[in-house]
C-alpha cells in the first residue's frame, strides 16, 4: 500500500469509535502518528493502543472536553510535546440529540451547539495559530448531510452541522494563504452506535435509510476515513473550502 501520510503527526477528536476511530486509524495505516481525544478516556486509551498495535504507529489516547478551552489547550500542547508538529486535524467530535424543535430543552440546544460547533472553533483556532505559524496544514471539518437536507426532528443537529460549513469556508480564506487547507467531509447515514442509538432503530426504519440510497447500502466509518486521508494527503493540495458529499447517492433522493 502506497502510504500517504508518511512523517505526518494528526490529532483526531471524538476518535474513541465511530468516524473518529476509523479516521484515526485510517491516518495511521498511511503512516502518520495520532493523538486521539475523547471524553471516553479509557475507550480512548483502549482504542489508541490497539491503532499502535496494528499500524505500528505511535498512538496516543486521551481524554478531553471539546468544549472546555483548557481541556483543548492541554490536547494541543500534550500533540506538540510528542510530535513537535501538527500537520492534520480532524474535527470530528459531535453528539446528535433527536427532539422537535418545540419540545427541545434549551439546555440539550445549547449542549449539541457546544460540542458541535465550539469544539470545531477552539480546535481549529489552536491548532490553526500553530499551522500558520509553519505555514502549513490540514483542518478536516465532520459535518454531515443534514447540513444541507431537514430531517424531522434534528433542528439542531442540522443547526450545528450547517454552522460547520459557514466556519469551514471563512477559515479556507483565512488560512489558505499560509498554505492551510481546509475542508470538510458530510457523511450520509453511516453504521455507526450513535446514528444506531438515535434514528436507526429498527430494521424498517434501516431499510428505508438504505433506499434512499443509489447505492443501496449504509455508509461504514471506512468510508469516511478514506476520503479524511485524501484530504489529509498530497492528492488534495489544490482544494480548500469544499466539502464532500460521501452518502452513497442518498443527496439525490430529496
Amino acid at each position: 500500500m502506497v502510504r500517504l501520510l508518511e512523517g505526518k503527526a494528526a490529532v483526531v477528536t471524538g476518535a474513541a469509535q465511530g468516524i473518529g476511530y476509523a479516521i484515526a486509524l485510517e491516518l495511521a495505516r498511511h503512516g502518520a502518528d495520532v493523538l486521539g481525544c475523547d471524553t471516553q478516556a479509557a475507550r480512548m486509551e483502549a482504542a489508541a493502543e490497539a491503532i499502535a498495535a496494528e499500524t505500528g504507529r505511535t498512538c496516543i489516547g486521551t481524554g478531553a472536553d471539546v468544549t472546555l478551552r483548557s481541556e483543548v489547550q492541554g490536547v494541543v500542547a500534550r500533540a506538540l510535546e510528542e510530535f513537535q508538529r501538527i500537520d492534520i486535524l480532524v474535527n470530528n467530535a459531535g453528539i446528535l440529540i433527536h427532539a422537535p424543535m418545540l419540545e427541545m430543552a434549551e439546555q440539550d440546544w445549547d449542549r449539541i451547539f457546544a460540542v458541535n460547533v465550539k469544539g470545531c472553533f477552539l480546535f481549529s483556532q489552536l491548532v490553526g495559530q500553530e499551522m500558520v505559524r509553519r505555514r502549513s496544514g490540514r483542518i478536516i471539518n465532520i459535518s454531515s448531510c443534514s447540513a444541507k437536507k431537514a430531517t424531522l426532528h434534528e433542528g439542531a443537529y442540522c443547526a450545528t452541522k450547517a454552522a460547520i460549513l459557514g466556519m469551514n469556508r471563512v477559515l479556507a480564506l483565512e488560512l489558505g494563504p499560509y498554505g492551510v487547507t481546509v475542508n470538510a467531509i458530510l457523511p450520509g447515514a453511516t453504521d455507526t452506535e450513535m446514528v444506531r442509538s438515535t434514528f436507526l432503530t429498527s430494521a424498517e426504519i434501516e431499510q428505508e435509510w438504505i433506499d434512499k440510497t443509489a447505492l443501496k447500502r449504509l455508509g461504514t466509518p471506512a468510508d469516511q476515513a478514506r476520503v479524511a486521508v485524501f484530504l489529509a494527503s498530497p492528492l488534495a493540495d489544490h482544494i480548500t473550502g469544499e466539502a464532500i458529499v460521501v452518502s452513497a447517492g442518498e443527496m439525490m433522493s430529496q
